[in-house]
Order: structure tokens, then sequence, then C-alpha cells
């Protein structure tokens, strides 16, 4: 049984959103990490910008803007082009490399649930509690030194003569939970006279989707609103100013399986899965042979999932070129299985079931709009 291997398409090559946030490094006088996103370059070199806001929606993908507004609304009458998110199309991986300008493979951070070795833990990273439980981890994922990094807004902070600010819920002294509140603090970081950058990131859609689904009033009602408060930003910002809306990944409406029903399968298992239900890493008991595990697991999922194997995950670059430790090994386990169609992967009954999801190689997950607006 031969499966097609995934198309390297994803993330599109010079164009995804590690190279949005070097076109931003580059813009504020930095050198850049990798190649620029072309189409943003353009925009830079028309004028000096003073305030250069970059609006994250979470799962605000191309395909969720063109379902909830008309052609005419604000966001969609600004859209440059598509751009697509990086491996996998999720928010644990996509907003930190947008927040570096590097692969989730540099900045080690790859999914929503990784497994540290060190600690024998599978772990909600940006929860800090045992995959699928409430128990505390043995260590706060931030705080550990191989998952350390620097923000683009560090480098701006320390390397150049600008300033870059916050506008987001995790910010102890300015915190912005919502639309309004995020809106006010850009408007008043505009005032200040030194050139800027500006990073502001909304929790929604991406949080409705998940509990609603696609067909929603609320998702509707909520897209509708942050099209309108987009709208509201650019009018009373000041000139000489430009607003980067984009998103960290799409939405795709989805069904579940669950490993523990196919007892065969299950037994071969060293633990739990890691990184996303549709990009489900996969570690096996040491004297599990891997060519019958591969034929089981494609028997029951071969339409569903490709399968990658921890060597063709690295051979291909499917969470970046450079590794940066072995936790990021660790977590390539012994396979992949990848997303194809509308099914999520659970390790058992304990994992949560939502009504929508993300991180498989849908163009509906990884497709994201690059929407300008200039003033």
């Amino acid at each position: 049984m031969k499966q097609t291997m995934l198309n390297t398409m994803w993330p599109i090559a010079n164009k995804n959103l590690v190279n949005l946030s070097n076109s931003i490094l580059q813009e504020m006088g930095i050198s850049p990490y990798t190649s620029t996103l072309k189409e943003l370059d353009k925009i830079f070199q028309k004028k000096n910008y003073k305030n250069i806001v970059l609006l994250l929606y979470d799962g605000m993908g191309s395909s969720i803007l063109n379902r909830y507004l008309e052609n005419n609304a604000f966001l969609l009458s600004h859209k440059l082009c598509d751009i697509s998110s990086v491996f996998p199309a999720t928010t644990v991986a996509a907003t930190n490399s947008v927040l570096t300008g590097l692969e989730p493979s540099e900045h080690g951070w790859l999914g929503w649930d990784m497994y540290f070795k060190d600690d024998d833990e599978t772990v909600s990273v940006f929860k800090n509690t045992l995959k699928d439980s409430d128990i505390p981890s043995k260590h706060n994922s931030k705080n550990r030194p191989e998952m350390y990094y620097k923000t683009i807004l560090d480098r701006i902070n320390t390397e150049t003569e600008y300033d870059a600010y916050w506008a987001w819920p995790f910010d102890d002294e300015n915190p912005c939970h919502t639309l309004e509140e995020i809106r006010a603090r850009i408007l008043s970081l505009c005032d200040k006279s030194n050139k800027k950058f500006i990073y502001a990131y909304y929790h929604n859609p991406d949080h409705l989707m998940h509990e609603n689904g696609l067909k929603s009033q609320i998702v509707e009602d909520e897209m509708l609103k942050i099209n309108s408060m987009t709208e509201e930003l650019y009018q009373e910002i000041p000139e000489n100013s430009i607003i980067v809306v984009v998103a960290d990944h799409g939405h795709i409406a989805c069904e579940y399986k669950t490993l523990s029903d196919y007892p065969e399968l299950y037994d071969m298992l060293a633990r739990t899965t890691a990184i996303e239900t549709r990009a489900c890493a996969i570690k096996l008991k040491e004297h599990v042979d891997k060519r019958t595990f591969k034929k089981l697991f494609l028997q029951e999922f071969e339409n569903d999932f490709i399968l990658y194997s921890k060597e063709e995950i690295i051979e291909h670059h499917l969470f970046g070129k450079n590794i940066k430790n072995e936790i990021v090994m660790d977590n390539f386990a012994d396979y992949i299985a990848i997303a194809i169609h509308n099914v999520c992967l659970r390790y058992d009954e304990n994992g949560k079931i939502f009504k929508t999801a993300h991180a498989g190689i849908t163009v509906d997950e990884m497709m994201v709009p690059l929407i300008v607006i200039e003033k």
C-alpha cells in the first residue's frame, strides 16, 4: 500500500508568514533571517511609514474571510493577495513564526501538545498542563531555555533607534482582550513621536469557530465586528500609518477518529500522540515493526492522512530547514500523520472534540489573507 508524498508546496516558498515577518525586520533596519515577502516590500518602498501595525486575527484564513464577508467589505476590498501559513497551520507554530521570523523547527514551538523527554511529559505548551488534562506540567514551557527566542519586537527595541509595542492579552501592563481595547491601545501608541512597530493579536474568530462551527450566527456576527473595527481603526489612525492584517491559519469543519478504537494500532504506541490532531506525532514501542504499523495505519486511514516517517519529515523540511534542538527531534517521533481531508485523530476518549480544526494541509487551513491598509 503506497501513498503519494506530500506536495512540498506547503508552505509556499517566499510567500508565507515567515517572509512577512522578515519584511518587517528589514523595514525596521534589521537584516532579515531569510527571504522577505516581495509584495509587502513594494508597499514599504513607497513611503517611510511612521506607524507600522501588524494586526493578526486568529483563525481568519482566506476561506473564512470569503465565507462571511461580502466582496465589498472593508477587509476584502484591501486584500493584496493570499499567502500561506507555516506547517503545521496552527496557532502555536504560526504565531511564534510571525513573532520571530523563524520557521517552526527553528523557534521550537511546533504545536499545541509537545513531548518533553527530560520530564517524560506531553504538555499543552500554551496552558502548561499535561495533554488532555488540567494537571500542571513540571515546567513552564516558555521558561525552558531550549524554547527561548527573541521576538522581532525584542530585536527592534534593542538593535534599532525605533520602538516596538504589544497590543494583545498577554501584556502585563496593558492587556488587550477585546477589539475595543486593541483599537484604543493602537491609537494611543500612534500618538508617540518615534517610528514604531505595533503587534496586535485577537483570539477570534478562532475560539468561536472551534466551539460553534462554521455555520454559526455568532461567528458571522464576530466577523462583521472584526471588519467594522478594522475600518474604524483606519479612520482614526494618524496619517503616515500602515495596517497589515493577517491570520495565522484557517479552519475546516471536521470529524474525529480515536486511536483507542483501533486496539491493534493503539497497542503499538509508546505514549500519547503529540503536536496536533491533524499533524499527529506517533511514537511506537521499541519492539514494534514499523512496516507492520504503517500497513495497518494506512488500511484504516489512507484516505484521511499522509504518514510521514521521521526521516521523511527531516528530508522534506516540513517544519523548516534548520532544526533547533533535540526537543524538536523528539517531537518528530517515529511518524507524523498529516491530515489531507476533514478527519482529526485523537489518542483516546479524553481528547477534546471541536467543531472545526486546523493544522492539516488543506487549502482552507493553509491559506491566509495579506491585507494592507495605507493611510
